[in-house]
């Protein structure tokens, strides 16, 4: 079984996938696309999606973090990662990872020296240093296309601590952070990793359960946005 995973630079949403993939033990490509160009290409490929991650498995295109953790549950069923709670899961896939998605579309466009930190892998081919050259150019366009009002920033803001709280509830209680791994530690982990990206938030959440539990389902995250948050 092969398995080709599309994503983009930075993506949480991309990582929870790659994630599944190596618990799963699914040998795999993962294949960047431009950020915000994205959208329109996964189109022309044929996956009637707008949103990394897609992947095709063994040649069927799936599209959704929810829908991934199906496929490969299906063609791989052990180790199992579900069933989980699916009221959780979209709290996880919808809410959590919306509003960390926010936040670092508003702090890539804030501090532009941020984006060429996501940078690790080749973008449509292109090795990483080829596109940290582009940025002065693309990266303008991206911010163009990322930019999110401030208000919708400092409201997502401002319910991310419940949501940090209710990630580090769900670690009291058991239904993630246990021996056997399961989707919503997928899900979770990358969305918190993302957050602990900002230099001022990195060490308060560093401290919490949820931090903990964020850097060991997710060791690896690359990018780092410098002090564009309110005081």
């Amino acid at each position: 079984m092969r398995a080709v995973l599309y994503g983009t630079p930075g993506s949480h949403p991309s990582m929870s996938a790659e994630l599944m993939l190596r618990h799963k033990g699914v040998a795999y490509r993962r294949r960047d696309l431009p950020n915000m160009t994205h959208k329109p290409l996964l189109r022309l490929m044929g996956f009637g999606a707008r949103t990394v991650p897609v992947m095709t498995l063994d040649g069927r295109r799936v599209t959704t973090t929810m829908r991934i953790a199906r496929a490969l549950e299906a063609a791989v069923p052990q180790p199992a990662i579900l069933p989980v709670d699916e009221a959780l899961e979209r709290w996880a896939d919808d809410d959590l990872q919306e509003c960390v998605r926010a936040l670092g579309r508003w702090g890539a466009v804030r501090d532009p020296a941020s984006m060429a930190t996501f940078l690790e892998r080749p973008v449509l081919g292109m090795p990483p240093g080829a596109v940290k050259a582009s940025l002065p150019v693309v990266g303008r366009l991206t911010a163009l296309q990322m930019k999110v009002p401030d208000d919708v920033a400092l409201a997502q803001l401002a319910v991310l601590p419940g949501h940090l709280d209710r990630v580090d509830a769900l670690l009291a209680d058991g239904t993630i952070g246990g021996e056997r791994r399961n989707a919503l530690d997928f899900q979770i982990a990358p969305s918190v990793r993302l957050a602990m990206a900002f230099d001022q938030l990195r060490e308060e959440i560093a401290a919490r359960p949820a931090g903990a539990f964020a850097v060991r389902v997710c060791p690896e995250f690359a990018g780092r946005f410098g002090a564009v948050l309110p005081a």
